[in-house]
């Protein structure tokens, strides 16, 4: 099981890197979310959609396949990939700025959080003094933590699997237990710290079984799956489709969250195993 771990943060790692070489001015976002999901596929499956979240917005855009938007000097931009291998998943993600350094303490803050937050993983700490530690690191930097978007147990094919790990002291004193699977993910903003619904970001999940689901559920593993990647399964009634899925409530669409007060975001994250006297990093990059 924890080798299959290893190998999905392996390669999820491998394809963040190359999502982050290739940012750069006039790219759009399409190319660098196929680049990467074209890397996994090659060695692994896709555990959700190539999360390509800039400036302002914080999670949950990935593009359509129409898409026409590009990366703009200055732009913020988080990476957020995910890769199974059997279901065993890797989580990653990290912040780049577009030919240009003038939120370079915001993103080093993401990282410093992250690290920090690392460093106290082990079997029998409090979830609640992981978030403290990472409330502590963005405040020194001056910034402040988005509350509303966490951390998260991983089991195999739950990429949320009830636990949620807070990214600011919330008094949770739910522990963690040795061979258990989190990913820690410190969100970074100069906003007032809270994300808000947005608009649909073309990220769709399964949430009940059924005939009408079954090729869904065969297909995506029953993980997030990406609008832009049912043009092969159902042509031009894409629309259609997912109309008639949601209205029967068998699908969930994930709506891009976006700062509230249209601050800046940065995000770091990684999968961690945890061990009695520590935690492996199993997405290193």
């Amino acid at each position: 099981m924890y080798e299959k771990f290893r190998l999905a943060g392996k390669i999820a790692g491998e394809a963040l890197k190359i999502g982050a070489e290739s940012i750069k001015e006039g790219v759009s976002y399409l190319e660098v979310a196929e680049k990467i999901e074209e890397y996994i596929k090659k060695k692994a499956k896709i555990a959700f959609p190539v999360n390509i979240s800039v400036n302002s917005v914080a999670a949950h855009y990935t593009p359509s396949w129409n898409d026409e938007k590009k990366f703009m000097e200055g732009d913020v931009v988080k990476i957020d990939v995910g890769t199974h291998v059997d279901g065993y998943i890797g989580d990653t993600a990290l912040t780049v700025e577009v030919e240009s350094n003038e939120h370079a303490k915001l993103i080093e803050c993401a990282e410093i959080a992250l690290e920090n937050a690392i460093s106290v993983v082990k079997e029998g700490i409090e979830i609640g003094y992981i978030g403290k530690v990472i409330e502590d690191s963005i405040s020194k930097c001056n910034f402040k933590p988005i509350k509303n978007l966490q951390g998260h147990s991983i089991e195999r094919y739950r990429l949320h699997a009830g636990i949620s790990i807070p990214n600011y002291f919330d008094g949770s004193k739910i522990k963690l237990k040795e061979g258990q699977v989190v990913a820690i993910e410190p969100f970074v903003t100069t906003g007032i710290g809270y994300v808000v619904d947005a608009g649909h970001g073309n990220i769709y999940q399964v949430i009940k079984k059924s005939p009408l689901t079954s090729q869904l559920i065969k297909h995506f593993d029953g993980l997030p799956f990406a609008k832009r990647w049912l043009r092969n399964l159902y042509g031009e009634r894409v629309e259609m489709k997912l109309n008639f899925l949601l209205k029967k409530r068998l699908i969930h669409k994930y709506n891009t969250l976006v700062e509230a007060r249209n601050g800046i975001v940065s995000q770091a994250e990684h999968t961690l195993l945890v061990e009695k006297d520590g935690c492996e990093i199993l997405t290193r990059r």
